[in-house]
This record gives C-alpha cells, structure tokens and sequence, in this order.
C-alpha cells in the first residue's frame, strides 16, 4: 500500500509541475514577440523605414503589425488602443502630434506593454513613460541645414522656409534650429514660413504662391523634409526659375537631385536603420536587455561631394544593405554611435 501510494503521489507531482509549465508565460513568447507599430503617415521617409523595421523583426523571430494614423490623431489614438486590446509585447509609435497620446501610452503601461517613441518625440510627460526614444536631433539638422543654405547664398538675401506639419515635434525642432541659425545673420531675412506637412505636393502649392508673390526677391529655400523640397524645385522648374534648397531625410529621390545639383544638401535619416533601431529596442527591453533611454541619431550632411557613398549604400544594393542593417544596428546600439553606417 505504501509503495502505491508513493506512486500514486510521484505521478501527481508529475501532472502539477506539467500543468505549472504550461500556465506559466512561455519562453517563446519572449523570443517571438509581437509589435504593434503605429507611424504618423506613410511618406516616403516612413515608407523606405518600414523595410527596415520588418527586416529587423524577421531577424529576430518577431512580428511586426503595421498602421498608418494617415495625420490623424484619433486615428492614431485608436490603433494604440486595439494594440493595447490585442496584448501585443511593445508599441511603438511615430506621433502624429508631438502633445498627444499621454492617456494611451498610460493604458498601455497599465497594461504591461512598454512603448518605444520613434522619430518624432511626445511631450515630456509620455518620454518619461516610454521606455526608450529613438530618432534624430532635429535641431541640429535644422541648424546644419539652413547653416548650408546661408553660407551658399553669402550671408545675406531672403529665405523662404516650408515646414512640417505645425505641432509635429520634427517640424517644432527643425524650424527651432533654422531659427537658431537665421539669428546669427541679420543681413538673411526670412520672407515667408508656411507648412508643407512633410507633402510634395502641397509644397509644390506653397512654392508657387511664393513665386508669384515675391517673385526674384527669393533668393533661397529651406525645406524641413526632401519630399519637400522635391515639390518646390518643381514649381520653380516650371517657371524656369533655380534657387538654392536645402533640406532633410536622404531618400532616393533626395539624394538623385543632390547628385543632379537640383538640391544643393540634405542631411541622412537612414529610415531603415531608424525605425528599424526602434524595433531592436523594443525587443531587447522585452527580452530583459538594457536599452538607451534616449538614441538619437545626428544626421550626416549629404553634398554632392559624398552623395555618391550614400547613396551607393542604402540604393545601390539595398538587399545587401538590409541583410547587413541586424549586425549594423546591434554595434550602434552597443558603442552609441547611434547614426553610424
């Protein structure tokens, strides 16, 4: 009877240590994570980005869910919302509006679930809720480039400057370090600052109201965004007119008219090293990894002097350099040299 019972007990210690396994978290949960990703929009910056971001899920076993708030904030407001009702492992969201999402990003750390803040900050508030920030100094892009700008045209003319969409924290830092630059320079005055909303063609709009308003008094242009910059060259070509513009981001068609010598410089945002950065972030914290607090990346100048090392590399061979972005974004996020490639 004792030897039975004995067995009797072994084998229900068996069953109750089965049963606790499987009830607690599984360990594959951790290595194959789920990541709600929610950008403000789909321009071309966020949409060379997004390649980045799947290729850094895919190295690490992850999945990534994929919404574009479209510039809408409740939209936005929403898709954080069904992350959060989903119980996926990590947002990370691209603000559509830098002093909005304080309640969500609370419900979500209510919920467990870390957020990561990419390229485009919140208000202090939520980064002190986010687990990490990753993304570009945007006010020293601004001063780089309108430093660029002011030089080309010998320090003195007037400037016409298209921003981001007002509110948005790239646009607030960028035109903050434009404005840090212009005041060195009192013989530069600024003619006119209006939004492009990060949009070619509105831009495009913008630039040809400016032409028929001020026609020659224009003697340079600073756009906050490539896309930009790309809609107001247009308009000028159409009126056969060519004014010095200088600009942000580094996508193909940025660095093509740096190459033809339609935009005199951009500065890099690497979209896939960025948003894929966040991504390596996010996994790590839910892995249990330290991360930065805050990565931010300080964007190279891209003239026509190194244009073509730049773009050889993000356009040349992109397979390559997506199957080199893992190894790429695991150094930078080791030694902090975060805009490193």
């Amino acid at each position: 009877m004792t030897m039975k019972f004995i067995k009797t007990a072994l084998a229900a210690s068996t069953m109750l240590a089965t049963v606790a396994v499987s009830a607690a978290p599984a360990l594959a949960d951790k290595a194959h994570p789920v990541i709600g990703y929610t950008v403000y929009d789909m321009s071309s910056f966020i949409s060379l980005g997004k390649a980045g971001a799947e290729s850094i899920a895919k190295a690490n076993g992850a999945s990534v869910l994929w919404n574009s708030g479209h510039m809408d904030v409740n939209a936005q407001i929403s898709q954080i919302q069904q992350f959060i009702n989903q119980k996926v492992d990590a947002i990370i969201i691209a603000p559509v509006n830098s002093s909005t999402l304080g309640p969500q990003v609370d419900a979500a750390k209510a919920a467990g679930i870390p957020v990561v803040i990419v390229n485009l900050t919140a208000t202090p508030a939520v980064m002190a809720e986010a687990v990490s920030y990753v993304g570009p100094d945007d006010v020293k892009a601004g001063e780089q480039e309108a430093q660029h700008l002011v030089d080309a045209i010998g320090h003195k003319g007037n400037i016409v400057v298209i921003q981001g969409p007002l509110g948005q924290s790239g646009e607030i830092d960028r035109t903050k370090g434009i404005k840090n630059i212009l005041a060195k320079y009192p013989d530069v005055k600024l003619l006119a600052i209006q939004p492009g909303n990060w949009a070619r063609n509105q831009a495009y709009s913008v630039m040809q109201d400016w032409l028929s308003r001020y026609g020659n008094q224009i003697t340079g242009v600073v756009s906050e965004n490539d896309d930009m910059a790309i809609g107001a060259i247009q308009a000028m070509r159409e009126k056969s007119v060519k004014i010095p513009v200088t600009a942000v981001d580094g996508i193909k068609d940025g660095m093509r008219a740096v190459r033809d010598g339609t935009l005199l410089e951009t500065n890099l945002q690497d979209g896939p090293l960025e948003l894929g950065m966040a991504v390596q972030v996010a996994i790590n914290h839910i892995q249990g990894k330290d991360v930065p607090k805050q990565a931010m990346f300080v964007m190279p100048e891209v003239t026509k002097d190194n244009v073509a090392h730049y773009y050889g590399q993000l356009y040349g061979d992109p397979a390559k350099f997506e199957s080199d972005l893992p190894a790429l974004i695991n150094k930078n996020l080791a030694d902090g040299h975060y805009a490193e490639q």
